[in-house]
């Protein structure tokens, strides 16, 4: 009777503590402007640091650090399989540099702007060139839709909610990709090329051969995915290190390795495929 009496009083905590945090939140951001928009599930998850102790640390007004984003951007980044560059310093992040930190790092993963797209806003004139450009491939995206259609005041500080609804909307955007089928044709070990990667259009298949430099022969070289996401097709590759005891010698090795992939599957041309390191739009052979 004891031990029931006891699990009973256990499953009563746990409950109240869930309601307490869920409750913590909620009243956090009710009758704020992200109230309908912030996922619980998402928050914990990339922002721990804001979520502990039943959301103590959030403030939806309030502001978030350089570093602080960039750790979870990065997150983001990996949970998608993408590798990119790493952290900022530690001072406020506005919504200028918000631009930079996401939009240099979507540049690193292969994203790139739409040659025509222009963006409305109207007090971006005296932001520099690079940063307008990251700034366009995130309005592009969707991910970034500014204070009204002609504002999007790049010098105020990003506010917590803003980090994390911006950071949903990547995600968003990062599932929309589509597995697109391959099979590998052939993967071989050279001493004498060099990295390239070239792409061949034929009647019914696209092909595209991939050569990587490693420091010693041993490595495995493997294709986990082709995905598509909007108009580029990225190649995610499965490397695959030697054994830590294995006696190699110290000489350069390339992995070579040609994909296959049905016209059917990519549409019309051009195609653009991404891998990293590696950029190209294929012939017609």
């Amino acid at each position: 009777m004891r031990n029931k009496i006891l699990l009973i009083a256990i499953l009563i905590l746990i409950l109240s503590i869930g309601t307490t945090a869920h409750a913590d939140l909620a009243e956090r951001v009710a009758g704020h402007w992200s109230e309908s928009e912030i996922s619980e599930t998402f928050m914990a998850y990339y922002f721990p640091y804001l979520a502990k102790n039943g959301f103590e640390n959030f403030d939806p007004n309030g502001f978030t650090t350089r570093q602080e984003f960039s750790v979870s951007l990065i997150s983001l980044f990996r949970e998608h399989d993408y590798t990119v560059s790493g952290l900022g310093d530690t001072g406020a992040l506005t919504r200028i540099d918000m631009a930079y930190e996401m939009g240099r790092r979507l540049v690193e993963a292969g994203f790139e702007i739409g040659p025509d797209y222009q963006i409305t806003f109207q007090d971006t004139t005296s932001v520099s060139e690079d940063r307008v450009a990251h700034l366009t491939l995130l309005h592009q995206l969707g991910v970034v839709k500014g204070e009204s259609n002609s504002v999007f005041n790049p010098a105020r500080k990003l506010t917590q909610a803003e980090a994390v609804v911006l950071l949903q909307r990547l995600d968003a955007v990062f599932k929309k990709e589509t597995d697109i089928p391959f099979k590998i044709t052939w993967n071989s070990e050279a001493y004498d090329r060099k990295e390239e990667m070239t792409t061949i259009i034929a009647d019914d298949v696209v092909l595209i051969e991939i050569t990587k430099q490693f420091n010693t022969p041993g490595y495995g070289l493997d294709v986990e995915k082709v995905v598509a996401s909007g108009d580029l097709y990225r190649i995610h590759f499965k490397i695959t290190p030697p054994p830590s005891d294995a006696i190699l010698p110290q000489v350069i090795t390339y992995k070579t390795l040609t994909i296959e992939i049905p016209r059917e599957s990519l549409g019309e041309p051009p195609y653009n495929f991404v891998v990293e390191g590696f950029r190209t739009t294929g012939e017609n052979r």
